[in-house]
């Protein structure tokens, strides 16, 4: 049994790791250099931390990175009211150039290409022959395996290709921010939203979800974009009042797509690949592991009982995953980007407990 994983974040290291262990001839393709940063609002959910207990890796990835532990969501307007959510589980600020790097370094028995990038993958007789390029020295390799999981991000390889949204996530990096060292801060503003949160080293994250057209608005100059954010935010504007950029901007088409009816023969999609949910769940990466586990569980049993993967049954746990999650996220997502509706849910929430409890679990805490 050999299988290809493309892409090397939490969801194709996690796959790989466990493939490996389960005695598969594991090979992973990576087109980045690591350690890399990535437009990420860079929390990690309950339930990734919970798939870091199940494979041995969270006391380790703990001590090394120092996570910043988050208890609590708050929710701030246009109109400067606030709302706070307590978290039934904790969750971590962790940067992905931390927790990629740690994952796939945990990647033991797998053969690693990176940087490379898989170009085209074909179907054979004999299961599925990935086209793998050297992006050190352009050297080509036909890899043939018989399952391939692809965890690009992107569903790059997939056809028909997910729709893209014609919105952007921008991240970048922040020092000495005004905030609480246990929250995620969410923060309206006019038409988008975004949200602030410490992550591990003394180090926020920063990020939005912002309508294309405003990037071209601003003709792509993200300082300029980023300050009219803070112009429409008091709270955001006082958060960041003493603080400064530390790292770059990064831009990334932002996914947002169901789990597809449809996959290639020889060929399982995990993480954004298999489907995206709204970032303000803050439920991207956990999802990503979770599902990574699932489809190597149905690879395992498949290979033991010298049977195909059931792939409906498999697309039926992605579901369970995503479909709430993704319509619940969506909707707080649109409330928040609309100054007159999350003025009113705020206010409404604040009064009413149950009804707060309702919308975190909807989306997956």
């Amino acid at each position: 049994m050999s299988v290809l994983v493309i892409g090397g974040g939490p969801a194709g290291a996690v796959a790989a790791m466990l493939l490996a262990r389960g005695g598969v001839r594991t090979i992973l393709v990576e087109q980045q250099r690591f350690p890399r940063d990535k437009v990420c609002g860079e929390c990690l959910s309950a339930t990734g931390i919970g798939v870091l207990d199940a494979i041995g890796l969270r006391q380790g990835i703990e001590s090394a990175a120092r996570p910043t532990l988050l208890r609590r969501t708050l929710l701030h307007p246009v109109d400067g009211g606030s709302l706070e959510l307590s978290l039934p589980r904790p969750i971590w600020g962790i940067t992905r150039s931390a927790l990629d790097t740690h994952l796939l370094n945990a990647a033991a028995g797998v053969r690693v290409l990176q940087p490379a990038r898989c170009e085209a993958i074909r179907w054979a007789s004999t299961g599925v022959v990935a086209t793998v390029r050297s992006l050190w020295n352009s050297a080509v390799e036909q890899i043939a395996v018989d399952q391939v999981i692809l965890a690009d991000g992107k569903a790059a390889l997939l056809t028909p290709k997910p729709v893209a949204t014609g919105d952007l996530g921008v991240q970048s990096h922040w020092q000495r921010v005004s905030g609480p060292n246990d929250a995620i801060e969410l923060f309206g503003v006019e038409g988008h939203y975004g949200g602030i949160a410490p992550v591990n080293e003394g180090i926020w994250n920063v990020s939005f979800s912002v309508p294309a057209s405003i990037v071209r608005r601003f003709a792509g100059d993200l300082d300029a974009m980023f300050g009219s954010f803070i112009a429409q935010n008091a709270t955001l504007r006082d958060r960041l009042r003493p603080a400064r950029r530390s790292g770059a901007w990064h831009a990334s088409p932002l996914p947002r797509f169901a789990v597809s009816h449809h996959w290639p023969a020889g060929v399982i999609p995990v993480g954004n690949a298999a489907a995206a949910v709204e970032p303000i769940g803050g439920e991207g990466m956990g999802l990503a592991m979770r599902s990574a586990q699932l489809a190597v569980e149905a690879i395992l049993d498949a290979h033991r009982s010298g049977r195909h993967v059931d792939t409906p049954a498999l697309r039926r746990a992605y579901r369970g995953l995503w479909d709430a999650r993704r319509l619940a996220c969506r909707a707080i997502a649109r409330v928040l980007s609309s100054p007159s509706l999350s003025t009113a849910a705020v206010a409404l929430a604040d009064g009413s407990p149950a009804l707060s409890r309702l919308a975190i679990r909807l989306i997956g805490k």
